[in-house]
């Protein structure tokens, strides 16, 4: 009698045992496996574009020394002093612009962007033949591809949408070799209107 009551009793811690050890198991993938699933999609996690914008950038002084020496724009407009200082603001306004919204757009995920063109005629003019576009990686290598390319450059990025990238409409990526493609210097300057 006392051998079937020990093989009773080890039987049951046996399965005592399996049981406790099957539900810590299960503990542990309960708390790993939901993080996995409900966590949605993985991103990339991006490092802001201001972080690496100068020497791609001119900095501000030296923007400031350009401007101050010009008497003229690109277009032979006349500029005055309070002219130089509008087209000083006008750029960092739009830098921090564009720079924001890149980084708005990485907690989005969006990889691409439109290059939307400025307005009348100046060095971006090609960029108003063809739908330009920069993706986000290239910024990330080259930041000199943020806008705006030059003091008084009112070309902008537009974050693409899949309807954009869908839509049979031929793009161009900025940067390519062919001489269509390429930036406008920096050492341009356009006079702001408004």
């Amino acid at each position: 009698m006392e051998i079937i009551i020990g093989v009773v009793f080890l039987v049951v811690l046996v399965v005592l045992a399996l049981y406790i050890g099957l539900q810590k198991k299960g503990v542990v993938e309960d708390d790993v496996m939901p993080m996995i699933h409900t966590s949605g999609i993985y991103s990339v996690i991006r490092k802001s574009p201001r972080e690496n914008l100068h020497p791609a950038k001119p900095a501000l002084d030296d923007l400031r020394a350009f401007i101050s020496v010009q008497t003229a724009d690109t277009g032979g407009a006349p500029l005055s002093g309070n002219d130089k200082v509008t087209i000083l603001t006008h750029y960092q306004e739009r830098l921090e612009a564009m720079i924001a919204l890149i980084e708005k757009s990485d907690r989005e995920g969006v990889q691409r962007y439109q290059v939307v063109p400025c307005r009348g005629e100046g060095p971006c003019n090609g960029f108003r033949d063809k739908a330009f576009f920069v993706t986000r990686e290239d910024i990330y290598h080259h930041p000199e591809l943020i806008p705006p390319f030059y003091p008084g450059c009112g070309c902008a990025l537009k974050p693409e949408t899949e309807k954009m990238l869908s839509a049979e409409t031929e793009h161009f990526r900025i940067g390519q070799d062919d001489e269509r493609f390429r930036l406008p210097s920096w050492k341009h300057i356009k006079k702001v209107n408004g």
